[in-house]
């Protein structure tokens, strides 16, 4: 067995099926799992990739070859996967998936029986120690047992709909599209039917969409553009919150300042966290936060276990529209404050040592603004004599891809075009 040691990221593994690694890895991770737990009951799911069935079947056969049960459920979101981890009462859990990368990337995502992610920091690089040294197949091979995923779907839809608080003759008036053909897609349009909205590929007032796992909710206008997730966040914390109920929140600290300040306005408490599904969980779990989200489109809730529940969001979504007799543009145009890029990728062989190397540059350039180095940096100018030339950027390496991810606010639109251009320009004369 060969693999590529670069496919232990940050939080999760991942990287190209057959270049840098194969079945025969899924099989000894299996076993590694086993022994890094030291625990007997395992959950295992799969994406829809063209080998991710392959991969599972590998990988649950390294898990029983080590002494492991294992309950299979074959094709699933990962918010499902954690609604079913969350009830079968496992030691661990593997999600087969490579989340939003592209169809070529293979990966797993592994979990504790209490829902925390095994990432870099707690544990992944110990498993990959495991991996490396093999280890003897037991005497006693696990099992798979019967799946319960069929009976828990029914009570994970039922579950969306009671959470998200909504009555189904209060949107039936909303024509929804659903976009692809994926798992979340199709739950998303299994619980619509379910009350009675209707999907409407050609007319509609607002569409949904979700990445290859299904743990980000895409949310479009009645036009087919997209919503910055920021603006959804900020959407359903306005929602929640009232005098007496002030949610605590963490976000990702490459949020829109148009968002953050409307919290700082409301008195809501914030906790600003690296970039990353597990680094806001993490933090949700430590401050008992009410919600947490990030740009890429995850939003997790405190009382789901500090997980997404995306067919809630969208059915919350859905209910503030109907509510308030406004499309999704006008409910988000107070955020719209600043005048953002949205998150830019620029290609990077090396991410990691393009941005410790670039990192220098840009504080000695922008050495007038105020830096902090929590994810790659960020830099901001504030100028309360002049608020027109504010401005910030955050520019980091990617946890999952090769890339660099730059985003930018400015004050102005003419600001933020000569920012974007200018640290353009430094990181090419680098």
């Amino acid at each position: 067995m060969k693999f590529n040691p670069e496919i232990f990221r940050d939080y999760d593994i991942r990287g190209i099926y057959g270049k840098d690694f194969d079945a025969g890895f899924a099989f000894q991770l299996g076993g590694a799992f086993v022994r890094y737990l030291n625990r007997k009951k395992f959950l295992v799911a799969r994406d829809g990739r063209d080998f991710s069935q392959t991969l599972a079947e590998s990988l649950i056969e390294g898990i029983t070859s080590t002494g492991g049960d294992v309950e299979y459920i074959g094709l699933s979101s990962l918010p499902f996967f954690y609604f079913i981890l969350d009830r079968l009462g496992v030691d661990g859990g593997v999600m087969v998936t490579a989340s939003h990368n592209p169809p070529e990337y293979g990966g797993f995502k592994l979990f504790r029986g209490d829902g925390s992610q095994i990432d870099s920091k707690n544990g992944l690089q110990v498993v990959e120690q495991l991996l490396a040294a093999g280890g003897e197949i037991s005497r006693y091979g696990g099992r798979i047992g019967k799946s319960q995923a069929t009976e828990i779907k029914r009570k994970y839809i039922k579950y969306a709909k009671k959470r998200s608080g909504i009555s189904p003759d209060e949107i039936k008036s909303l024509k929804v599209k659903i976009k692809g053909e994926g798992v979340g897609a199709e739950e998303a349009r299994t619980l619509l039917s379910s009350i009675g909205v209707s999907c409407d590929e050609i007319q509609f007032d607002i569409a949904f969409s979700f990445d290859g796992d299904a743990d980000r909710l895409i949310v479009l206008n009645g036009a087919d553009k997209r919503i910055l997730p920021d603006f959804i966040l900020g959407l359903i914390v306005k929602d929640k919150r009232g005098f007496f109920s002030k949610p605590k929140v963490v976000h990702a600290l490459n949020l829109s300042k148009g968002v953050l300040e409307k919290f700082e306005k409301w008195g809501l408490k914030t906790y600003e966290s690296k970039v990353g599904r597990p680094h806001i969980r993490e933090l949700m779990t430590k401050h008992r936060a009410d919600y947490g989200g990030e740009l890429s489109g995850h939003i997790l809730f405190k009382d789901n276990n500090y997980c997404e529940l995306p067919l809630t969001a969208m059915l919350m979504i859905l209910k503030i529209m109907a509510r308030m007799g406004k499309n999704i543009n006008q409910l988000v145009e107070e955020f719209k404050t600043w005048f953002n890029s949205g998150e830019i990728n620029i290609e990077s062989e090396n991410p990691e040592k393009n941005m410790a190397d670039l990192a220098p540059l840009l504080k000695e350039k922008y050495a007038g603004g105020r830096y902090k180095e929590l994810d790659g940096l960020t830099v901001e100018y504030n100028n309360p004599a002049d608020s027109g030339a504010s401005w910030w950027f955050n520019l980091r390496s990617s946890n999952t891809e090769p890339f660099l991810r730059l985003v930018v606010e400015a004050k102005t639109s003419d600001l933020l075009k000569e920012k974007i251009e200018e640290i353009k320009e430094t990181m090419i004369q680098k």
